[in-house]
């Protein structure tokens, strides 16, 4: 049986998007929490390959890529670009308007209220783009898989359980539901009859998105 690192080095793997997003989990994970206290951009951990993110982040908030590039470009974080995007999408206004309503003089959480966004209304579009990305990505119901965020379960455990369930007879609520708190997602796959090894490359599709030290 794997050790506890081992493990969540295997979890680890297949996480997407953000969203997911930039697969997905990246610029969802960038702007997890919307309405936190604001950073100046200098405080981001890694430096990013502005085509790469610009490309990426596009796709998850459904973007024109040379836009989100533009606003790189002229110095908007990470951070600030997708906040933007997700209240654009969680507010029905553009990308751009939003992105005007941010200034040194007000936060993300100003922002928000001015726009009629609470955290639960924030929380519920990152499940929606984060299901979209993960339905393409696996080939399963966007309904099936926004159900399993809706019940708490973590965008790694419903990447791996897709890939489970595309190599075996079983949906992805039978293949999550045999994820418990006393076994590992190869014991998962061991009772399938799947070979983890197997899978390496398609678990590399899920992971967080890519950035340069």
């Amino acid at each position: 049986m794997l050790s506890r690192q081992t493990c969540k080095k295997t979890i680890a793997a297949v996480a997407a998007s953000a969203f997911i997003l930039v697969g997905i989990a990246g610029p969802l994970a960038v702007q997890a929490a919307p309405f936190a206290n604001d950073r100046p951009a200098h405080h981001e951990r890694h430096q990013v390959n502005p085509e790469q993110a610009a490309k990426r982040l596009a796709a998850a908030f459904e973007l024109d890529e040379a836009l989100v590039l533009k606003y790189q470009k002229e110095g908007k974080s990470l951070k600030d670009i997708s906040r933007a995007a997700l209240l654009a999408k969680a507010s029905g206004k553009s990308f751009e308007s939003v992105l005007a309503l941010k200034t040194d003089n007000n936060t993300w959480k100003d922002v928000a209220n001015t726009l009629g966004v609470d955290k639960e209304k924030a929380k519920a579009t990152r499940q929606e783009l984060a299901s979209k990305h993960l339905a393409q990505k696996l080939n399963i119901a966007q309904n099936d898989i926004l159900n399993l965020f809706q019940q708490g379960y973590h965008h790694r455990d419903i990447a791996m359980a897709g890939i489970l369930a595309n190599h075996s007879n079983k949906s992805i609520e039978q293949v999550i539901a045999m994820k418990k708190v006393n076994n590992t997602w190869r014991d998962v796959a061991q009772e399938l009859g799947i070979d983890m090894k197997e899978l390496k490359k398609e678990m590399k599709n899920f992971r967080p998105a890519a950035t340069t030290k």
